[in-house]
């Protein structure tokens, strides 16, 4: 059976992030923490200086009232301020060294800050701090192409991330609303960010184009469930031993026909149980015959298709069992979905069919011994429409299923009844 590349296309933790809206990353120090505002001290008429400190993230929106600024002197609290709703705590203290240090109203919330140079004094009133999100402690076992690794769960916003430089580091990003995202790294010098598909299947390159550093990826609403919905695993090939990562939605979702709901088709043949005389044997169609080798005739008294003439030998769809170059149709359904998408000659979408729920029905009246079912028109409807939107027959595509016992295209299948290879007839 021939491997047919798989392009993927889109977490237990808690989502630690608000929504924020994307600026320049790079106008804050998010590595040192925190950057000076160059206003000049002014002393009011009591003789105090309004010391001021702006909170920010990595993107240089406000965090709002949820902080709580500490000004001490000697390690010793002289005073305290709730950011306002722009995220600045001001306080009018004597003139002074002062050091500022962060509460958090919050306590469900872990924050990163570096306080280093978190000082204010009587030439320096003002202070702008870089605030952002820490990283769950608790990662989540991933399975990669060579092994293993950790994975930690990162949120909407910005993240404080520590990195194994040198190696590819694992991020699990679970959405809760529906939409555009951009991801990014706040510094271009941590490493370099990428998409790497879904937890059950890690890519080895990004599966999304990465400009600048950043990629977006659309996620429906058919993506978001109870208990996290769709989890997108992040990759970061780090080359220093932390950075931030920033995930902001920026919009809505792109339109995508997948979003499209689809149209079951329904059953047409009176179903009943069909059973195989012991000992009958199913011949193979040959697909490399030229187009009319095969005459097919369907026979309206027992709704089932034969060769060369209505009482010919019968025609049968492996349902159960597998046929040759590909799983049987119990297997395909039982890991996705049988389906065609539907366009007109002006390449406009027009509708989705599923064929999972009719295949389900007729696989419960196989032959339980050779897994076959008479070949109706419902069967022959689906495998012509399935096989021709996977490209199954299309030797330019990378689902052409027909290679040789080497790997190789079979470069001879006759395309007009190259589906006759999920069929068989009953030897007379």
């Amino acid at each position: 059976m021939k491997m047919r590349k798989i392009i993927a296309s889109i977490i237990a933790a808690t989502l630690v992030c608000g929504s924020m809206i994307l600026g320049a990353c790079g106008s804050t120090d998010a590595a040192n923490g925190s950057t000076e505002v160059s206003d000049e001290p002014v002393i009011d008429e009591n003789g105090q200086i309004a010391y001021q400190v702006a909170v920010k993230d990595a993107l240089g929106n406000v965090y709002g009232s949820g902080v709580i600024v500490q000004f001490l002197q000697d390690g010793k609290q002289v005073a305290m301020q709730v950011c306002d709703e722009n995220g600045v705590a001001t306080k009018s203290l004597d003139p002074g060294d002062y050091t500022v240090a962060l509460m958090f109203t919050d306590s469900g919330e872990s924050y990163h800050y570096n306080d280093a140079d978190m000082t204010l004094s009587a030439t320096k009133a003002k202070l702008e701090v870089t605030l952002v999100y820490s990283l769950a402690t608790e990662g989540e076992t991933l399975y990669v192409e060579n092994g293993e690794a950790t994975a930690y769960a990162v949120g909407v916003g910005c993240t404080y991330v520590e990195l194994t430089n040198g190696e590819r580091n694992y991020f699990l990003f679970r959405p809760t609303e529906a939409g555009t995202y951009e991801f990014s790294l706040s510094d271009n010098a941590a490493g370099i960010i990428g998409y790497y598909g879904a937890p059950h299947f890690v890519q080895t390159s990004s599966a999304a184009e990465v400009v600048d550093n950043k990629f977006t990826v659309s996620i429906e609403a058919g993506s978001i469930g109870e208990g996290g919905g769709a989890t997108f695993v992040i990759g970061v090939d780090a080359q220093a031993d932390s950075g931030i990562i920033a995930i902001e939605r920026i919009g809505d979702p792109e339109y995508n026909v997948a979003s499209e709901p689809w149209m079951v088709y329904g059953t047409t043949a009176e179903l009943k149980k069909f059973t195989l005389d012991a000992g009958v044997k199913i011949n193979q169609f040959d697909i490399k015959a030229a187009s009319d080798a095969y005459n097919l005739v369907y026979n309206e008294a027992d709704g089932y298709y034969h060769l060369d003439s209505a009482d010919g030998p019968l025609v049968v769809v492996y349902l159960t069992e597998n046929p040759s170059y590909i799983d049987c149709y119990k297997t395909i359904t039982e890991k996705t979905r049988v389906g065609k998408y539907f366009y007109d000659e002006n390449g406009n979408f027009l509708k989705k069919e599923s064929y999972n729920e009719c295949l389900m029905e007729y696989i419960e009246y196989v032959d339980n011994k050779q897994g076959v079912y008479p070949l109706t028109e419902d069967l022959k409807y689906i495998i012509q429409n399935h096989g021709e939107y996977q490209g199954w027959w299309d030797m330019t595509g990378h689902n052409y299923l027909f290679v040789d016992e080497a790997g190789n295209d079979m470069t001879d299948v006759n395309g007009d009844i190259a589906w006759l290879f999920m069929c068989g007839y009953v030897a007379n």
